[in-house]
C-alpha cells in the first residue's frame, strides 16, 4: 500500500527526501520500503544510477524506519555502503531497512537496495544517534 497521506510522509521525510522522487510503501507489519524509478537525471557519466543516489536512498530508508520505530528525531553518525551492481534508466529499485541493535541513544541498522528481480545492488550499514530531549 502506498503512503499517500502527506501528513504521515511529512512526519517521516523532509524536502530533500521527497525531491529524489521515490514512492513510499508501507507493509502491514509497519515496515516502510521505498521504491525509486531510475530516471536520466539520476545517472552518472557511465549511464548507471549515481552512487550518491544509492547513498541517499539508503540513508533515507534506514532513517525513516528508525524514526517510525523510535518515535524521536535522529541523525546519521556513520554510514558504510557497498555497491554490487548497477541500475539503469527505466528500472525501478526497492530500498528496505532493518534494525540490528537499538540502545537508548544509539541504533545500528542496515539497508538494502534491490531491483525488481531481487538482485542486490547496494547495501549500507549505519549508526544513528537518537535525539531524545
Amino acid at each position: 500500500m502506498f503512503v499517500n497521506n502527506w501528513m504521515n510522509r511529512a512526519e517521516l521525510c523532509n524536502s530533500f527526501d521527497v525531491s529524489l522522487g521515490f514512492d513510499m510503501i508501507q507493509l502491514d507489519g509497519g515496515e516502510i520500503i521505498l521504491q525509486l524509478p531510475v530516471s536520466s537525471s539520476k545517472l552518472n557519466p557511465n549511464g548507471t544510477l549515481h552512487g550518491g543516489v544509492y547513498a541517499s536512498l539508503l540513508d533515507i530508508v534506514i532513517g525513516v524506519n528508525l524514526r517510525k520505530h523510535a518515535g524521536h528525531p535522529l541523525v546519521t553518525v556513520n554510514l558504510n555502503i557497498s555497491y554490487f551492481a548497477p541500475a539503469v534508466e527505466g528500472e525501478k529499485i526497492i530500498a528496505t531497512a532493518k534494525i540490528l541493535h537499538q540502545g537508548y541513544k544509539v541504533v545500528s541498522a542496515e539497508g538494502e537496495i534491490r531491483n525488481y528481480e531481487g538482485k542486490l545492488l547496494a547495501k549500507g550499514i549505519g549508526t544513528f544517534k537518537i535525539l531524545r530531549s
